[in-house]
């Protein structure tokens, strides 16, 4: 399997600082986007220690091959093992944010969102807290890999609201879950199989706010290079306004022989139960 990526941050028009922070793996085939909150320098050390903290975690965990007593939170068996070393490290993430937001005034209230995709010759595992989104394109279709943790989206599941109004709504970027606003968070934990040719697009809510699922579409069927791809989201979205950082990876897998698979094979709702000594994984992990 050849993974090529690309990935791109802007701080956009309206805003001093960026507080979006992403990185992208092709060696250890992880993508991660996070969207900090809580003000300048608050949002961009949120955002950075989830990034960080998936990709330590991630790789320690992949080398040493614990067993399941050594992850962070009681084990999702819906889930593969390496979908665990995902779900621990959001946990780990979530938890070290917390505890830094409590133990200092200036990180008071911050947060972050996280949109994870690790990649494997067998497996693709994408994973979210917060509306920072996932997207697989296969044969020309779109598909979410994520799930939008907001008000507006929680209303529109329940037909409380329609697409138009959720759009349209003030609470539009009020979440529901984010990192580090609670001691214990849930993520949404979704496992694929791949597919030649499959194409994955990691963002910001910078980028989703101002291009449209369909727009995304068009612009990734016209546009197969994901380094000009990226720079194109980017690009429109500061045309647009620009009234947010904005994020995009983008990865397109290639040279595998595979036939064309079904989307989900399996799905993980985790309720975070984490009763386990944290203090190994904070000297360990913690920049």
């Amino acid at each position: 399997m050849n993974r090529i990526s690309s990935g791109i941050t802007d701080v956009g028009l309206k805003r001093e600082g960026n507080e979006d922070a992403f990185s992208a793996d092709d060696e250890l085939g992880l993508y991660v986007v996070a969207d900090g909150m809580g003000g300048h320098l608050a949002g961009e050390v949120a955002s950075r220690v989830a990034v960080d903290l998936l990709g330590k975690t991630y790789r320690a965990w992949k080398d040493a091959e614990p067993g399941h007593d050594h992850l962070f939170g009681r084990v999702d068996h819906s889930l593969s093992t390496e979908g665990n070393y995902i779900l621990s490290g959001i946990r780990l993430a979530n938890r070290v944010i917390y505890e830094m937001a409590r133990s200092k005034e200036e990180y008071e209230g911050m947060g972050t969102t996280v949109a994870a995709l690790a990649v494997s010759e067998d497996l693709i595992i994408a994973a979210n807290v917060g509306d920072s989104r996932i997207y697989l394109i296969r044969n020309e279709g779109l598909e979410r890999l994520s799930r939008d943790h907001t008000i507006v989206a929680e209303q529109v599941e329940m037909g409380v609201m329609t697409e138009e109004e959720a759009d349209a709504s003030p609470m539009k970027h009020i979440l529901t879950r984010n990192l580090g606003s609670a001691e214990d968070v849930d993520a949404e934990v979704f496992e694929i199989e791949p597919a030649n040719g499959d194409r994955f697009l990691l963002f910001s809510d910078g980028i989703t706010d101002l291009i449209s699922d369909e727009e995304i579409l068009a612009m990734a069927i016209e546009e197969e290079s994901p380094d000009a791809l990226c720079r194109n989201f980017v690009n429109k979205a500061l045309k647009r306004g620009g009234h947010d950082n904005a994020t995009v990876i983008c990865l397109s897998l290639r040279g595998m022989v595979r036939p064309q698979a079904g989307i989900f094979t399996k799905m993980g709702g985790v309720l975070a139960d984490i009763f386990i000594n944290t203090n190994k994984f904070f000297k360990k992990f913690t920049p």
